[in-house]
């Protein structure tokens, strides 16, 4: 796998940034594989900041251009729309909610873009959509009473729940487009932690320590097990499992299945996989050798996508002597 540095001045693809949408996916689903392909765009650091990226822009590159125009417009322009287009059908489904959520949401945009100036616009980005989605539930719905009293315990696992949650998902994605890795399992848990302090710290003299408690506790759950995309994690067990049996009985070439090669966050490892590797390694080498890049970029996986454990398959018995156990 690449390596992190500068990229070459003469590099500049803009055909390459993706589009709107495919942005968006990448960089919740796989940020690792965004950061390289940025890079081989043109833009050097695809996690700085935005001053920085404005001034590659500036010298006459398209790629940062492109990059920058698209990464506001999903700040400033997607993100509140869906925002009220959410609102609107919660309340149409007959759930409360304070008004003034579209208010709310410009303010997330806003706080998104300086967090954009002095983080990184990967990070503003990231923080200030999922702020702004998460404010219906932690903040409108919490107000108007639809969990219980303002500052009861059940309200303050709602707030909690959307303060963890925005954090864990954003978590990856920025360390992912920053530096081209995931973060640490130890990261993962001292972010957690914090996490979980600050409310404590912000509301135990403010309000009860009862809803301060509830809002931290919940807190440190939804940030695990949103950075650890534990509920992902059950539909790449029951993808592996199936693109493994089909292949396996079926000789249908399925490795274009496997989950690692769609998400670059997933720290459990995936099941069959290296069985799974095991059944193609001699009819299809190449693309045995994509998926153990894409195992390099998964956490949980990278064993399995050493080079030494692709050369001990293709030295490995037809019997299957050397399998990988996965």
């Amino acid at each position: 796998m690449a390596q992190g540095g500068t990229q070459p001045r003469s590099v500049d693809a803009p055909e390459q940034v993706p589009g709107l949408l495919k942005l968006l996916l990448l960089l919740l689903f796989r940020p690792v594989d965004l950061h390289y392909r940025l890079r081989a765009a043109g833009v050097c650091a695809p996690g700085a900041r935005l001053g920085v990226l404005s001034r590659e822009a500036s010298e006459g590159r398209e790629a940062p251009a492109v990059y920058v125009r698209r990464m506001l417009l999903l700040l400033l322009v997607v993100a509140p729309v869906t925002t009220e287009l959410l609102g609107l059908a919660l309340v149409g489904a007959g759930l409360p909610l304070e008004r003034g959520w579209v208010l709310s949401a410009l303010v997330c945009s806003a706080a998104g873009l300086l967090v954009a100036q002095v983080l990184g616009l990967a990070a503003g980005v990231l923080l200030g959509s999922l702020a702004s989605l998460s404010t219906l539930l932690g903040l409108h719905a919490t107000a108007a009473g639809a969990f219980g009293p303002g500052m009861s315990g059940s309200a303050g696992m709602m707030v909690g729940l959307c303060l963890g949650g925005v954090a864990g998902l954003a978590c990856g994605s920025i360390s992912g487009i920053t530096i081209g890795r995931g973060p640490t399992v130890v990261r993962v848990q001292m972010a957690a932690i914090v996490t979980s302090l600050m409310p404590m710290l912000v509301w135990s003299g403010a309000t009860n320590t009862s809803y301060a408690g509830a809002v931290a506790a919940s807190a440190l759950v939804a940030f695990l097990v949103c950075a650890f995309r534990l509920p992902l994690y059950a539909l790449e067990v029951l993808a592996s499992a199936l693109a493994y049996a089909v292949e396996r009985w079926t000789g249908r070439p399925t490795l274009g299945w496997v989950p690692v090669r769609h998400h670059n966050l997933s720290y459990l490892p995936h099941p069959f996989l290296g069985r799974h590797l095991a059944l193609a390694v001699r009819s299809r080498p190449a693309e045995v050798l994509a998926v153990a890049d894409a195992c390099l970029r998964s956490p949980g996986n990278i064993v399995v996508g050493w080079p030494w454990v692709v050369q001990a398959l293709e030295s490995a018995a037809p019997e299957g002597a050397g399998e990988p156990r996965g």
